[in-house]
């Protein structure tokens, strides 16, 4: 596939290369005309929306990513397998399917 699209793309710019400038320019404004037609009508925007979705869109909501703070600072609804990195022990701690706080060796920390 790769020695395709580059066998491609080298006929195509030695095409190029040998059109008068003329032609070149009528090219080149028929492709910034019609690249952006193409792309408002898929996925892409003309503007920036938004780089990463909401809360309820997310797999993992960004309120349980990088969390970090003391034992009595443990977020009091979790997930299982949460994340919590305890600044009073200097390792980080997980929720486990009991809904407990765990070290990383099992043992239930506070």
């Amino acid at each position: 596939m790769k020695l395709n699209c580059l066998h491609t793309y080298k006929v195509w710019w030695r095409i190029y290369n040998n059109l008068d400038e003329e032609m070149k320019k009528q090219i080149d404004l028929r492709i910034k005309k019609l690249v952006p037609e193409i792309l408002k009508g898929s996925a892409f925007t003309d503007r920036k929306i938004t780089d990463t979705p909401t809360d309820d869109l997310q797999v993992v909501p960004r309120k349980y990513v990088n969390m970090y703070g003391s034992i009595a600072g443990r977020p009091q609804v979790s997930v299982v397998g949460q994340q919590y990195f305890s600044t009073t022990d200097g390792y980080p701690i997980f929720r486990n399917s009991n809904n407990a706080w765990v070290s990383a060796t099992g043992s239930v920390v506070g």
